[in-house]
């Protein structure tokens, strides 16, 4: 009887398990995300002559016909931008906390090139669906505000898109308020840093608990460390899509060739296929 008890209760912790990791059990139409090469952050050289996130960067990757991964964040007035960094001081050289600028005072503080971090309706403007786009929404300030705004800013917006986040929060208000909308549950696998989060939430994203909340039509995992057991069972129990960042050397970008449905890739310039020739 005790064994009944024990076996009894293992399968219940490997259902609950299985529960926590699942994707969503369907996807909406992603045909025309599919087949696309995406350029992390716009095709930036590093933040030199073209920094990342610049009106630049986003218009040499429609150039050379590659999609585009961006990240949106809000201003203290509510103004959404593209920008990757809680603050401002490895893009532009001071250390202020953008969710604490108000747009104008965010002019004052230029991207390397000179230009102004770009607004998403800018961006939204230069695309104008000519290649899809992957919005990450940002977690600095209120993830709700930020996850609403760029809900709000999408919803006229005619060109192929999909969001995704690390925040499950964020992909939950989409899955509540644009269920038709792709979304995305980013996750990592390496070792945890302090800057970035918290232990247990480091833990949470690892192993993709947290999918419960998000229910993604797709997981973004990072490529090096694509080894959990989470990761195996995920994609060999449910087959989800998935997005793979952030490849930055050829043989990685052609490992993830039939695995990968999504390929974000920085800082090399992809060798071009049969197909693509």
């Amino acid at each position: 009887m005790t064994i009944l008890w024990i076996l009894a209760l293992v399968l219940l912790l490997a259902g609950l398990y299985l529960l926590l990791i699942a994707p969503a059990d369907h996807h909406p139409d992603t045909s025309m995300l599919e087949g696309w090469l995406y350029a992390h952050r716009g095709l930036h050289d590093g933040n030199y002559q073209v920094p990342e996130n610049s009106l630049h960067a986003f218009r040499l990757a429609m150039e050379n016909g590659y999609g585009m991964e961006l990240d949106v964040q809000l201003t203290a007035d509510h103004q959404l931008v593209v920008f990757h960094d809680k603050t401002l001081k490895r893009v532009c050289g001071v250390d202020r906390v953008l969710h604490t600028l108000t747009y104008d005072e965010l002019q004052l503080y230029p991207l390397p090139d000179g230009s102004c971090i770009p607004l998403f309706s800018q961006v939204l403007e230069l695309v104008n669906g000519k290649v899809p786009l992957i919005v990450e929404v940002k977690y600095h300030g209120n993830v709700t505000a930020i996850a609403k705004a760029a809900c709000e800013a999408l919803q006229g917006y005619k060109g192929p898109y999909c969001v995704e986040s690390f925040h499950p929060l964020a992909m939950r208000y989409f899955q509540k308020n644009a269920p038709d909308v792709v979304r995305g549950q980013l996750a990592y696998g390496g070792p945890w840093k302090k800057e970035d989060n918290t232990l247990l939430l480091h833990f949470l994203l690892k192993h993709l608990l947290v999918n419960c909340l998000s229910r993604p039509h797709f997981v973004a995992y990072s490529v090096p460390t694509d080894h959990t057991l989470s990761m195996w069972l995920m994609k060999n129990l449910f087959h989800p899509m998935l997005a793979a960042w952030t490849i930055r050397e050829q043989i990685v970008l052609d490992d993830c060739e039939g695995t990968y449905d999504f390929p974000i890739f920085e800082l090399f310039t992809p060798e071009e296929t049969p197909e693509d020739e």
